[in-house]
């Protein structure tokens, strides 16, 4: 039997090799537009849900959203990441796998955050 682990940190070398298998890298290790975007989009969809399954009811998830999305008008991209972070503890979710590995890399923390905030906008305010 094997007893290797291998390194679960988003912050080691191995970080960027996972982001090129999930597809988000383009051939020189820079975020890929298009996929970021479909990567934000499907996250904030998912988290939104489990918004809406955490408080069943309309009205408390936009205001949660609502002060995410205000707090996340005054932060720099680093912060816009960790708030949303910040999001899915308050939820006592954990933060999916995928996001988790991009922390470590600034550019893609950061498109990631915009992609997330922006459709978790549309969302709440296309519920009513």
């Amino acid at each position: 039997m094997n007893n290797y682990q291998r390194p679960r940190s988003p912050f080691e070398d191995t970080a960027a090799q996972r982001l090129r298998r999930m597809g988000l890298t383009t051939e020189d290790d820079t975020p890929e537009q298009d996929a970021m975007s479909v990567f934000g989009t499907v996250f904030a969809g998912q988290f939104f849900d489990d918004l809406c399954d955490y408080y069943q009811d309309d009205e408390q998830v936009r205001e949660v959203v609502a002060q995410l999305l205000h707090t996340a008008e005054q932060a720099d991209p680093a912060q816009k990441f960790l708030l949303i972070c910040l999001q899915y503890d308050s939820i006592y979710r954990d933060l999916p796998d995928p996001v988790w590995w991009i922390s470590g890399s600034p550019d893609f923390a950061a498109l990631f955050a915009e992609g997330f905030l922006a459709h978790l906008k549309r969302l709440a305010e296309n519920t009513q």
